[in-house]
């Protein structure tokens, strides 16, 4: 068969003479299982797409269609449809999820707003408070002892031998 073929207009001919290719049903399930699979693996699939590919094919055949798809692909095609939602550990519960959102059972998670990040003084204050931190700062016997510093690596093996 030439480049020019269409084979989408080819399956509907077989679909409609169905009788005709008796033999063929298991083929043509593992086809069609197959072409549902590579679209919904590919990148641009989202949350509509989704649900046009269930809506067209049926609850059954959408479920044993997705079923087929491999663990990490099923995650990517869950953060496609579902950005702002949970991250699901367990493949199953993926595909659960994705069956609830591709019948509209649920609906995808909204963004969650974090709170707005208070913006640090990095300027001393200023006032009758600041004055007893500047004396403290001059006094060296006000200072903090310094911290001692962990021992790692080459000076921790000098270290351990000496002793």
């Amino acid at each position: 068969m030439g480049e020019e073929t269409d084979f989408f207009q080819l399956m509907a001919a077989i679909g409609g003479k169905a009788a005709l290719f008796s033999a063929s049903g298991h083929a043509a399930r593992k086809a069609v299982n197959e072409i549902v699979r590579a679209q919904l693996v590919a990148d641009g699939t989202g949350l509509d797409q989704v649900r046009q590919i269930r809506a067209l094919l049926g609850p059954a055949a959408f479920a044993e269609a997705l079923d087929g798809v491999p663990a990490p692909k099923t995650k990517a095609l869950l953060t496609r449809a579902d950005p702002h939602g949970p991250a699901l550990a367990q493949p199953g519960d993926r595909i659960k999820a994705l069956l609830a959102l591709a019948d509209g059972s649920r609906a995808p998670s909204v963004p969650v707003e974090k709170p707005a990040r208070k913006a640090a003084s990095r300027k001393a204050p200023a006032g009758p408070d600041a004055a007893p931190k500047e004396e403290a700062a001059k006094d060296p016997s006000a200072a903090p002892a310094p911290r001692k510093r962990k021992i790692t690596g080459r000076a921790a093996l000098r270290v351990s031998e000496e002793r």
